[in-house]
């Protein structure tokens, strides 16, 4: 008798295809949803539970865009922090997978002030 293994629930927010690609062979098994801006990543967040929610922060083709860009995943660090957790749903452990180290760091912080689990790690291609 095998074992069934755990299927994660997880929201995956980029816009290049090479990682795309790459989220969609690591997560096999699991429950995935990718997203690849801002509105749809809000859309989802809010629709469902989540175990786990990775978010880019250069998001349009750009690299080391401004924290202050609302096309950007600051955004949604930004949009969850100033509304509070608005669903009646327990907190994801966020990953933050961005390339833009500051940008990253900042997402961090504001989430872990705000008593979220945050992991930064820059995504890897097996």
């Amino acid at each position: 008798m095998t074992k069934e293994r755990v299927r994660f629930k997880v929201l995956f927010l980029d816009d290049r295809s090479k990682r795309i690609h790459s989220a969609i062979d690591k997560f096999k098994g699991d429950d995935l949803t990718i997203v690849t801006n801002v509105t749809e990543c809000l859309r989802f967040l809010s629709s469902d539970n989540w175990d786990y929610v990775f978010l880019d922060h250069d998001l349009g083709g750009r690299e080391f865009c401004n924290i202050d860009d609302p096309t950007c995943g600051m955004a949604i660090v930004h949009y969850i922090t100033k509304t509070g957790w608005p669903w009646e749903r327990p907190k994801p452990t966020f990953i933050i997978h961005s390339s833009n180290a500051f940008a990253a760091h900042e997402m961090r912080c504001v989430l872990e002030s705000n008593a979220f689990h945050v992991v930064i790690k820059r995504w890897t291609y097996d």
